[in-house]
């Protein structure tokens, strides 16, 4: 295995994942200081499978050189470069040109639970974002049974200051975001917006407007997010479709009671969901997961086993409240 971008948040926890994996072996990695490759380096290193932790812009190229040099390696790319479907798409949400369009053409986007079948064999993959993957989870069901009403669909997210990635940035600094709460990209204007849209779209028939507002908490890591919804089902039969969809899933669990909290999902490939009632005909439900595991390394990990033909918990924790079973999945 090589692990591209291996010193950034994401990547350091790819590492630490493939660590404990019974099957992977870690080869290379690449990023600054000493003990890392040049990423220029890492390309000329085979392995059977590579894992890209570089910032959008640049990982796409990177993904290309890979495919074209050792097409029977799978890749997994944890950037946004490909989780649009179309150049233009990419151009409009990103800001710049594409750097390798011709690689959007059927590459499978990697959200385990929803897209199971295209990932497996897989040779190159688009992990999804983390707080599209807090908000997929519990959406896809609703708005797939049409249950939720897809055009007054409000996310209220909060995430740790990891999801920004480790380059040194003023408003990151440690007496910019202690005992301060923040909200930033609101409306419609944040890079996941587009990812969630699209794959909500494409699974359910169902156009989406999304108004989304991600928070910047004065933690490291987890995200929770709220998703405020329009229904006219009962509460208790949300929750019965969420936890329906999901049976049998090693890593997404929908708990009765209090909702999840950050403590509960940190350091696990976890996804929490709960469903509560609100005002008439409407309900706000739940989602939590560490932003650097479930919505970022460890769903890469589940992705890679997929696409190698692996068990798919393989190298990942299983917590005890687990679906029986689930853990042996091929």
């Amino acid at each position: 295995m090589g692990v591209f971008g291996a010193t950034g948040y994401a990547g350091r926890e790819v590492v630490r994942l493939l660590a404990g994996h019974p099957r992977a072996r870690l080869g290379f990695t690449t990023g600054s200081g000493d003990g890392h490759l040049s990423h220029e380096a890492g390309l000329g290193r085979a392995a059977d499978a590579y894992f890209l932790a570089l910032p959008h812009g640049i990982s796409a190229g990177f993904a290309a050189r890979l495919r074209e040099a050792r097409p029977r390696a799978a890749v997994v790319d944890l950037s946004g470069d490909l989780r649009l479907r179309t150049a233009e798409a990419y151009r409009r949400w990103y800001g710049h040109d594409h750097p390798a369009p011709a690689l959007l053409d059927g590459v499978p986007y990697g959200l385990p639970e929803v897209y199971r079948d295209r990932i497996r064999g897989a040779r190159l993959v688009a992990n999804p974002g983390c707080y599209a993957t807090s908000v997929l989870l519990p959406l896809v069901p609703l708005l797939k049974e049409g249950l939720v009403d897809a055009s007054d669909v409000v996310v209220d997210a909060k995430s740790g200051t990891t999801g920004a990635g480790r380059a040194p940035r003023e408003e990151l600094l440690f007496s910019e975001v202690a005992e301060d709460f923040s909200a930033y990209a609101p409306g419609r204007a944040h890079r996941h917006l587009r990812e969630m849209e699209s794959v909500l779209e494409e699974r359910t028939g169902s156009k989406v407007s999304l108004t989304f507002c991600p928070h910047l908490l004065p933690v490291r890591r987890g995200i929770l997010s709220a998703l405020y919804l329009k229904t006219a089902a009962a509460t208790a039969d949300l929750a019965a479709a969420v936890r329906g969809f999901y049976e049998g899933e090693p890593f997404v669990r929908v708990v009765s009671g209090e909702p999840p909290r950050l403590s509960d999902v940190v350091g696990t490939n976890d996804c929490l969901i709960s469903v509560h009632g609100a005002a008439p005909g409407r309900v706000v439900v739940f989602s939590a997961l560490d932003n650097l595991v479930k919505g970022a390394a460890g769903q890469a990990v589940q992705n890679l086993n997929l696409a190698l033909g692996w068990p798919e918990t393989a190298g990942l924790p299983v917590t005890s409240g687990a679906a029986d079973g689930a853990a042996g999945r091929p």
